[in-house]
């Protein structure tokens, strides 16, 4: 070491617990205590818990319902399936419950710190699950962005988020659609759940498009990488649709493209 300072374990104890002890604060409310961790959540707030006696040998810990407010507030949408799955691996690794909202966990006497700090780390590790938001729209934007280069290489422009009438008085929003000798729609598949139902509807939805325009020639598209088809799916989608494939096999796509004239 250079200088006046000397480092020691002692000394880096010292100064290590110095912090913590700076940074800890506790307050006594109606329910018992509310107190401050040494960590943090990504915008620099110190975590705050709540710790609650609710029997003589039982406690209850909590973060009263703000990691998950500050993800929502953050533009977070914690009712995909995407973040629900991180959320249920984070929750079972560092042993939170989840209930309206609130993270929490049951806590036996004598208390062990450890139990506390692990659950800090946990509602850390959560919290962090903001940066999913913008990869989130990045994925989700993949599917769209090769069916217009393929419009675009193939000399099309589609409508996009395209009206169909069904009736006068019903009608159905597709993706991309194109007017051609045979007018063409695209509908990308984005949600990983209920994908039966999902094509069980479009494949009712085609039926009767297919009798308000002639000749029409539907195509759906999904990500092969993330969304399981089974033997029934794949079968609506082969037999209600001109192309029913991955949105990344760009020359199927391109084919289906040239034979609409």
């Amino acid at each position: 070491m250079s200088g006046d300072f000397s480092l020691s374990p002692d000394s880096l104890r010292a100064l290590l617990t110095s912090f913590w002890d700076g940074s800890l604060e506790i307050e006594t409310t109606a329910r018992g205590f509310v107190f401050t961790m040494p960590v943090s959540y990504p915008d620099g707030w110190q975590v705050v818990l709540e710790l609650s006696q609710k029997t003589p040998g039982g406690y209850y810990l909590s973060d009263r319902g703000k990691t998950l407010a500050w993800l929502c507030g953050r533009g977070q949408n914690i009712e995909t399936d995407a973040v629900k799955a991180h959320l249920q691996r984070f929750c079972a690794e560092h042993q939170i419950a989840m209930e309206h909202g609130v993270l929490h966990r049951w806590l036996s006497a004598p208390l062990d710190p450890t139990d506390i700090h692990i659950f800090a780390e946990g509602l850390v590790a959560i919290s962090r699950l903001d940066i999913l938001h913008d990869h989130r729209a990045a994925e989700e934007n993949v599917a769209d962005i090769t069916v217009r280069r393929v419009f675009h290489d193939a000399g099309l422009e589609p409508e996009h988020n395209h009206k169909l009438f069904i009736t006068k008085e019903r009608k159905v929003t597709v993706d991309y659609f194109v007017e051609r000798r045979r007018p063409l729609a695209i509908q990308i598949i984005k949600n990983k759940s209920d994908f039966t139902g999902t094509m069980e509807k479009w494949g009712f939805r085609w039926d009767e498009l297919r009798k308000a325009y002639q000749g029409l020639a539907p195509v759906m598209l999904y990500d092969r990488n993330t969304q399981v088809v089974d033997a029934y799916e794949r079968h609506i989608g082969e037999t209600k649709c001109e192309l029913f494939c991955g949105y990344d096999e760009t020359d199927r796509i391109h084919r289906v493209l040239e034979s609409i004239g």
